[in-house]
């Protein structure tokens, strides 16, 4: 078999509809499986994908794993030559699946490939990321990028001018849509558990290329990319399952000690950002209050919500780690 699609749901029943009904109307040319993991969803994702799409491989989880464990399981399970680690939330579209298996078969070298990704209303979504390094990090999630404060460095990183146009081989890609050569993921090993959710397609993309291999992007390859709705449903919560699993990936990359004097300063810097948001969120309302404007007032008042409760939830879960 050619290719294997592996497929982690987690209480997004349209959306993985959506997602396998692409699949059946723009399927490769050569062989293929799709394989769907359901972590213990609630809204019926995983009868109903068993009762629509019965060519469907299919394995329903008591709880929810985390993104890399269930990945794991479809791709222990298999058996194709290439894997697609393709999110729920996305739309395949016609010769993408041909074009991402055309650079591998054409290039021994490359590991891994990912499309070009767009948002529904066709625009190139910003795939092609950087590897974090604890400056850039503090610039752009801390109160330190409202100071300048390491600035240069993050700019240096970034790849805001990246073409999206062209072919290239590039550091890291999205784990939305990434296909990985079954082989290669035997010699460096599956997607690390550690992580639950977040930072794992990073990590997995560094560990690539720390093993000589190739990341190239493939703009041939067309996936419309809906935009996190599995981790929509959990606002606040979704930032502070990110921030652990930064941390888990720094202690992995960095070391402990390093990602521990790291902390020192992140962690705070994160509580100020977010009480500077919460003031001016705070300022905004009660002008659009005075203007009379309800939809902004509306939003406000949302920024101000998700502010405070992160404050709240983060302080107290560094204060219970203390």
């Amino acid at each position: 078999m050619k290719l294997s699609i592996v497929i982690v749901s987690w209480n997004v029943k349209s959306q993985l509809h959506r997602c396998l009904k692409s699949i059946r109307e723009n399927p490769p040319a050569h062989s293929f499986e799709m394989i769907v993991v359901d972590n213990a969803s609630s809204d019926g994702s995983a009868d109903s994908a068993r009762s629509v799409y019965p060519e469907v491989v299919l394995i329903s989880n008591r709880e929810n794993k985390g993104f890399a464990a269930a990945n794991n399981q479809g791709i222990k399970i298999a058996k194709g030559e290439y894997l697609l680690l393709l999110n729920p939330d996305t739309i395949i579209h016609k010769d993408s699946l041909d074009n991402l298996i055309k650079v591998l078969d054409e290039n021994p070298g490359v590991a891994a490939c990912g499309p070009r990704l767009i948002d529904p209303k066709g625009e190139t979504y910003p795939s092609v990321g950087y590897i974090p390094t604890f400056r850039s990090t503090l610039y752009s999630k801390t109160f330190f990028r409202r100071l300048g404060i390491f600035r240069s460095h993050y700019k240096n990183l970034t790849v805001n001018n990246f073409n999206y146009d062209i072919q290239a081989d590039v550091n890291q890609l999205s784990g939305a849509a990434l296909a990985v050569r079954h082989s290669v993921m035997d010699q460096i090993g599956l997607m690390d558990q550690s992580f639950f959710l977040y930072y794992e397609d990073v990590d997995l993309c560094l560990r690539i290329r720390k093993a000589g291999f190739i990341i190239t992007y493939v703009p041939s390859a067309i996936i419309t990319h809906i935009g996190g709705a599995s981790s929509v449903q959990v606002s606040a919560e979704k930032r502070i399952m990110l921030y652990r699993s930064l941390f888990v990936y720094f202690r992995k990359h960095k070391g402990r000690l390093q990602t521990i004097l790291f902390g020192l300063i992140f962690k705070p810097g994160v509580i100020i950002k977010d009480i500077l948001n919460l003031f001016t969120s705070l300022i905004a309302y009660i002008f659009f209050v005075l203007t009379f404007d309800r939809n902004r007032q509306a939003k406000s008042l949302a920024k101000i919500k998700n502010s405070a409760f992160f404050i709240a939830k983060y302080s107290l879960g560094l204060i219970l780690r203390s």
